[in-house]
């Protein structure tokens, strides 16, 4: 259900230096999903997408042509997590509203915990809460202080902390919900007293405590909290939702040999008794139906297959494929932005490139389609019943009409009429004693 008195302000402006990339974090991408999108698709669960404004540099000002129905605010300067909360003051100027703070590198950040914030928030009328962790892992998270009576006295960033207070468990994990009188108020009064010169949104902690706020914290699973900076924790982010998908799959009844050899992406459907083998990755815009076996070291992406199809091993299907039903795509095969129909079978070293394969056709060994003439795409049309023997070149655009058979080893160059036998072959020469007369 969505909270239209829930304002969001999610902070994108980082400067990315620790992912190592020549892009921004938030744009890598999370079982084939761009980190700021599982932020996003997390938050408009619950938060309208109007009261939803992001914080990005000059370098992402792109993002404003993706996301057209949220609102931008530039941070021109990297001077720190409350100055960008401060170029967006206007933001959050009308009293009355909860503002929810949160990073565009939180992939995990969900509904349930955004709940659990306002739900405390309102039991004790707090005017911060914030989301914590407690941890024993080593990590740069800022320490939460507390005082006697365990209640929140201040955060300390990891650069600033003694080595006391960095071992810590209990860290914060930068996100945190307020009142927006209370943040229009102190926002202002932050001051860049640490050693990298930075306005740090932390520290409004301090000051809440000075007027006498109410400050109260929640604890979280620490990867729920994940903040990707860095390419060692991009990895432990695809790792969990990779597990999270795998899970979700076996719990509907797919039948994962090897789970952990098994990648997905957000978007791959999957039906019923399906079965897949070690070593199978799958890309975007797959679907799967009912009783599809996939066999080890498959590379699947951009493809509907259909029931009872049977695929691998060491098969790659690119985008634009469809499997018919009951078809067997075999070892070394490749196939491209092809439709293979009902029964089909193309078992081993074989390259399909726009492709039209009707039914009942049988593809030997060793056949190609020459697809490209190195300047266009053409079409190969492949008609029912068909039989291509091995090792045999289809140069496009073609037609093999139906019940059509098209020899081993031939290069055909022009169409073949239904129920007619083509082959092409070179004159075979064979030189008797050739060894022996070699050897003079």
């Amino acid at each position: 259900m969505i909270n239209n008195s829930l304002k969001t302000i999610i902070l994108a402006a980082g400067e990315s230096k620790r992912i190592l990339s020549s892009k921004s974090k938030i744009l890598h991408t999370i079982g084939g999903k761009e980190i700021i999108d599982h932020v996003l698709d997390n938050v408009t669960k619950l938060v309208n997408k109007k009261n939803i404004n992001l914080v990005i540099s000059p370098q992402l000002k792109e993002l404003k042509k993706k996301y057209k129905k949220i609102s931008f605010s530039f941070q021109t300067r990297p001077l720190g997590t409350a100055h960008a909360v401060l170029s967006c003051k206007n933001f959050y100027l009308k009293k009355n509203q909860n503002i929810l703070i949160l990073y565009a590198d939180n992939p995990f950040i969900d509904k349930e915990i955004i709940n659990k914030m306002i739900n405390l928030k309102k039991k004790n009328n707090s005017d911060i809460v914030l989301l914590t962790v407690d941890t024993n892992k080593k990590n740069a998270y800022g320490r939460i202080i507390l005082d006697e009576q365990d209640k929140v006295k201040k955060i300390v960033e990891y650069k600033d902390a003694t080595t006391k207070q960095k071992k810590i468990s209990l860290c914060n994990s930068g996100i945190m919900l307020l009142k927006s009188e209370v943040l229009k108020k102190l926002i202002k009064k932050i001051k860049p007293k640490n050693k990298k010169k930075e306005y740090y949104l932390t520290d409004i902690i301090e000051l809440a405590n000075d007027n006498n706020l109410i400050v109260d914290y929640i604890k979280s699973n620490f990867l729920k909290t994940l903040g990707v900076n860095t390419k060692q924790e991009l990895a432990i982010a695809e790792e969990k939702f990779q597990n999270s998908l795998r899970e979700k799959f076996i719990s509907l009844g797919v039948k994962i040999l090897d789970p952990k050899s098994v990648f997905f992406n957000y978007d791959t459907k999957i039906g019923k008794d399906v079965v897949i083998e070690p070593n199978v990755f799958f890309g975007p815009d797959v679907t799967i139906k009912n009783n599809v076996h996939i066999k080890a070291f498959s590379h699947i992406e951009g493809v509907r297959i259909l029931d009872n199809a049977v695929i691998g091993p060491f098969a790659r299907l690119r985008p634009g494929t469809v499997i018919g039903s009951n078809s067997r795509i075999g070892n070394f095969v490749e196939i491209k932005k092809s439709n293979i129909k009902n029964n089909s079978k193309i078992n081993h070293l074989t390259y399909l490139g726009d492709t039209s394969v009707g039914e009942n056709v049988n593809i030997g060994a060793g056949v190609i389609t020459c697809n490209y003439d190195g300047i266009k795409k053409n079409k190969t049309i492949i008609e029912n019943n068909v039989f291509v023997g091995s090792n045999v070149s289809l140069v496009a655009p073609i037609k093999l009409g139906k019940s059509s058979i098209v020899g081993a080893g031939s290069v055909i160059t022009q169409s073949v009429k239904n129920k007619a036998l083509a082959v092409e072959r070179n004159l075979q020469k064979t030189f008797p004693n050739y060894k022996k007369n070699r050897k003079k």
